[in-house]
């Protein structure tokens, strides 16, 4: 399997949430204020990434949910 990496092509304010599923594949997420954030992945498992910092695309493909629980950073945009 190929990945494009030549950047984004749109991205999307998202409130964390144990439940919704994001229906489009995902490239990363960028934050407004720094902390951690747990990603849930399609095979279930999730992942609390650490301290993530605010201002940056960090570069995750295919996770299905930015969950609620576990997350302390705020102001996410999810990248496509």
């Amino acid at each position: 399997m190929s990945v494009d990496l030549t950047g984004s092509r749109g991205g999307l304010a998202y409130t964390p949430s144990d439940t919704a599923v994001i229906s489009r594949q995902t490239r990363g997420f960028q934050l407004a204020v720094a902390g951690d954030v747990a990603l849930e992945y399609p095979d279930g498992s999730i992942v609390v990434w650490p301290a993530c910092v605010a201002g940056v695309v960090h570069a995750h493909f295919g996770f299905v949910r930015v969950r609620a629980t576990g997350t302390t950073a705020t102001g996410v945009v999810l990248v496509f």
